[in-house]
């Protein structure tokens, strides 16, 4: 063979080698995805809590309906946010306590030397 071909199949195998990993590495469209949350139907709930309970679990349909909503919820990342201002305001708290600790114990000394 001459030296051209081999330049051509580098070429070609460079250019499936980068396919073949942009195909494993990166994200589809076509990968399984769980959908988004929708509104939650009641024949949906009542459906889920019969085979609930014909595998010996009986769970309401309220509980299963508001399930659903949270699950919705979190897919959609509702959650996440409420759960970062919540933890966000912990933090805050954690901060700002031992600064109230020292103004009640400096109060309190100021009230004994008074």
């Amino acid at each position: 063979m001459d030296m051209p071909f081999y330049l051509f199949f580098g070429i070609v195998g460079l250019v499936v080698g980068g396919l073949v990993v942009w195909f494993l590495l990166s994200e589809h469209p076509f990968e399984s995805m769980e959908t988004p949350g929708g509104p939650v139907d009641a024949v949906e709930a009542s459906l889920l809590a019969k085979q609930m309970a014909d595998d010996g679990r009986s769970i309401d349909e309220e509980t299963i309906a508001k399930l659903l909503e949270l699950h919705g919820a979190y897919v959609d990342g509702v959650i996440r946010e409420t759960q970062a201002a919540a933890e966000a305001a912990r933090l805050e708290s954690e901060r700002t306590q031992p600064i109230e600790e020292i103004e009640e114990i400096e109060e309190t000394a100021r009230e004994d030397v008074g």
